[in-house]
């Protein structure tokens, strides 16, 4: 049994609430289990195990890949000295110039980056925090997990005496708690948070009705409601775009695989439609899956699909107009293997994610990054051949969140082990990689969208037309739009 936001059913789990980490007793007070809560991914091969002679009571807990026996004391790890380079920085949106800038933040992990990549946000063994160019801040709560626009509205998990709950932190208001989509949670989950529209407004995650689970959506004026679903098993709702309008996720079919899932709101009614974006795709019919990002206006998702060969498996991109991408998977070194992305940016010129090999305490993770430039590939091996310096024994394990403009990125990993996390924030040179001149709209593509805008300006000279800067939007320019016709190079 795979619980519908965890991997791994704990067996006699009591929450420390100082560490937010779990503990198993009476049988075995040393295990622990690894806190991973944005994989959102079982490991392969794990769905229940026992120990001593708890063997049948199980608690099902959220958000965890696996249990080990531990002795590493867990006292709160002190927030690590920013470096003079990134404080000399310029407060406001994190740009670079032409250095990239590779910085560990924090033990625990950073989950989300604001739309403008002036704020990163996450969780340590305190609670959530907010990281910008003037430091880390410490804004309680379970974990801090996604920001709005610039890092004015952040969502995230408490926890309360009822349970714990999703919930909305403003700086000059503190959180507010959405609690639970029925009278009582499932043991000591309300509900839990997964990403906020750009606005701050709108939220979205995984909340409990009993022990049943949904995706919900939940606004100030409106609270928390239920998504509807395509099955009659669970649902989660794990990214919003920028505008609230588009959803993704995914619904669990009746043989418990996840199908990757996107609601879209009806601009006249107001009403949610679901669809499974990956259904009756090659290699994949029954859209096996999960949607973890999006672009602004939803026209661009991004997730992990879970086909029947490595060419359908791994990282893909859904456009509005051009349906489904296969993005991929690195070649493995290890088995079993898979991955996804987590994140795109506005363009969706940059995709991360991650890939995850081997089974339980050998599990080994990179993460990964993706453009039209480069296909996927290693983001530490990258950003290294670009002159990060990573240091060789840190692992970036996972890419959670990008900036807009494909700048700032943030996710988790680990020097050795993966059981003990590290946050990091890369902060890439600013600038598209590639001008793409004929891109009027600047979606990644030369289309009817640019041919309007061009044909608009027909005898003006709006030098956003004016291909080739002679001063007059005419029939040289759309010469050079045709030229261009297709995805931006």
């Amino acid at each position: 049994m795979v619980h519908p936001e965890g991997d791994v059913a704990v067996i006699h789990g009591r929450r420390n609430r100082v560490d937010g980490r779990f503990r198993i007793d009476p049988v075995n007070p040393a295990v622990r289990v690894a806190w991973f809560p944005r994989l959102r991914r079982p490991v392969e091969g794990i769905s229940r195990f026992g120990t001593g002679s708890a063997g049948g009571v199980f608690r099902f807990e959220r958000r965890f890949l696996y249990a080990w026996g531990m002795k590493r004391p867990l006292n709160p790890v002190p927030t690590r000295i920013l470096p003079a380079l990134f404080l000399m920085l310029p407060c406001g949106i994190a740009h670079a110039g032409d250095t990239i800038l590779f910085e560990i933040i924090s033990e625990g992990l950073a989950n989300g980056v604001s739309d403008d990549g002036s704020a990163v946000v996450g969780q340590n063994n305190s609670g959530g925090f907010i990281w910008t160019l003037d430091g880390l801040q410490e804004i309680g709560g379970v974990a801090a997990i996604a920001a709005d626009a610039d890092g004015s509205f952040i969502t995230g998990d408490r926890s309360l005496p009822s349970g714990d709950s999703a919930a909305r932190y403003v700086a000059t208001g503190g959180w507010t708690q959405f609690g639970g989509l029925g009278s009582s949670g499932c043991d000591s989950s309300l509900s839990s948070a997964y990403d906020i529209s750009s606005n701050g407004q709108r939220c979205v995650g995984l909340g409990w009705d009993g022990c049943a689970a949904s995706a919900f959506l939940w606004s100030p004026d409106g609270g928390m409601f239920e998504l509807p679903r395509i099955g009659s098993s669970a649902t989660r709702a794990d990214t919003i775009s920028g505008d609230g309008t588009v959803i993704g996720g995914w619904d669990q079919a009746s043989n418990g695989s996840r199908r990757a899932a996107a609601w879209f709101e009806n601009a006249k009614t107001g009403e949610w439609e679901e669809t499974l974006v990956l259904e009756s795709t090659f290699g994949n019919s029954a859209g096996y899956g999960e949607v973890n990002g999006s672009n602004g206006d939803g026209s661009i998702l991004v997730g992990s699909a879970d086909g029947t060969t490595d060419s359908t498996s791994g990282a893909f991109m859904y456009l509005a107009d051009d349906g489904v991408q296969m993005l991929g998977l690195l070649p493995p070194n290890d088995f079993p293997y898979g991955g996804g992305a987590l994140d795109v940016a506005e363009d969706g010129r940059t995709v991360v994610g991650y890939q995850r090999e081997g089974f339980g305490g050998g599990q080994s993770f990179r993460a990964t990054y993706w453009t039209p430039e480069t296909g996927l590939v290693d983001l530490k091996e990258h950003l290294n051949g670009l002159g990060a310096g990573i240091p060789a024994g840190f692992t970036l394990a996972a890419a959670q969140s990008i900036s807009d403009d494909g700048t700032v990125i943030c996710g988790w990993g680990y020097e050795g082990l993966f059981f003990f996390q590290d946050a990091w924030v890369v902060v890439l040179p600013g600038g598209k990689p590639v001008p793409c001149r004929s891109d009027l709209n600047d979606d990644g593509r030369v289309d009817g969208g640019d041919l309007g805008l061009l044909l608009a300006a027909w005898g003006t000279n709006d030098p956003a037309a004016d291909l080739n800067e002679d001063g007059d939007v005419n029939g040289a320019d759309l010469g050079l739009l045709l030229a261009s016709w297709g995805v931006c190079p």
